[in-house]
C-alpha cells in the first residue's frame, strides 16, 4: 500500500460518511435503495476511477493535512521532560505540556505565591499561551525551560487571564489567544474561544463547567490548581 500524503479535498469533509456521499449519484439512489451497499460499491471503485480511503486512512490523510497547513508543536523545544525530583505540580505540568500544545487539552493554572511582604499575589495563566510566548521569546514571557528545569521560579503576571496582588488591592483581567475572560459579579469566567465551553474556577460552581479541577500543594511552586478542558473545537 503506497504511504498516505496530504490531500486538500479531504478539508471539506466533516466525517467519512460525507466523504462516502460525495461519490455516490443520483442514479445510485434510485436504482440502490440502500446506502451501506452504495458505499460498499464505491470503495470498491465501482463508482469512481480514483483511490477510495478507507475510514483509517481517511482520518490520517485529513489529519496530515491540516499538519500541514498548520503546523501545532515543535517536539524539540519541549521542556517538560527536563523536570528532576517528584513535585507533583511540575510532573503534572509536565504532562499536560504536550497535549496543551497540540491544543488537545487546555489547562488554566491557578497560582498562589507568599511575597517576602507576607501578602500573596495570585493569578489564572493560560497554559498553552504562556508556553507559546515563551517559544516565540516574547519579552516579559515565562522561562519555562527554566520552570521545568528549577532554575526559574513561576509567578503570577499582570498580563496573564486573571491577576490579583493583595497588598495593593489591584486586579486585572485579560483575553488571551485561547480565552475571554469574563467577570461577572463575584464570578470569574473563562470562555473557550474554539468551542465556546465555559471554564468556571470555582469549588463548587453555580453554573456548568467542562473542566477538571486538581489541587497541588507544591514544595517548588507553592499553592497550585490545574483547571483541565478537553477542546472540542480547536482554534
Amino acid at each position: 500500500m503506497a504511504a498516505l500524503r496530504p490531500d486538500f479535498t479531504l478539508l471539506k469533509y466533516n466525517t467519512y460518511a460525507e466523504y462516502l456521499r460525495s461519490f455516490q449519484s443520483v442514479k445510485d439512489k434510485r436504482y440502490i435503495n440502500d446506502e451501506d451497499t452504495i458505499n460498499s460499491l464505491v470503495k470498491l471503485g465501482y463508482t469512481n476511477t480514483g483511490r477510495i480511503y478507507e475510514e483509517d486512512e481517511f482520518k490520517k490523510c485529513k489529519d496530515l493535512t491540516w499538519e500541514l497547513i498548520n503546523p501545532k508543536i515543535k517536539l524539540c523545544l519541549m521542556s517538560g521532560h527536563l523536570v528532576k525530583g517528584d513535585d507533583p505540580a511540575l510532573l503534572a505540568l509536565a504532562e499536560r505540556e504536550r497535549p496543551n500544545l497540540l491544543k488537545k487539552l487546555s489547562t488554566i493554572i491557578f497560582l498562589v505565591v507568599r511575597l517576602p511582604s507576607g501578602f500573596d499575589v495570585s493569578s489564572y495563566k493560560d497554559f498553552e499561551h504562556s508556553l507559546r510566548l515563551f517559544d516565540m521569546n516574547t519579552r516579559g514571557a515565562t522561562n519555562w525551560k527554566g520552570v521545568f528545569e528549577g532554575t526559574h521560579k513561576l509567578l503570577p503576571k499582570p498580563s496573564d487571564l486573571s491577576f490579583f496582588d493583595t497588598q495593593k488591592k489591584y486586579v486585572t483581567y485579560n483575553d488571551s489567544d485561547n480565552y475571554h475572560t469574563l467577570s461577572i459579579g463575584h464570578s470569574l469566567l473563562f470562555l473557550h474561544k474554539g468551542d465556546h465551553k465555559m471554564i468556571v474556577p470555582e469549588l463548587k460552581p453555580s453554573i456548568q463547567t467542562t473542566a477538571n479541577r486538581t489541587m497541588f500543594l507544591s514544595p517548588v511552586l507553592g499553592t497550585i490548581i490545574l483547571y483541565d478542558h478537553v477542546v472540542r473545537k480547536p482554534i
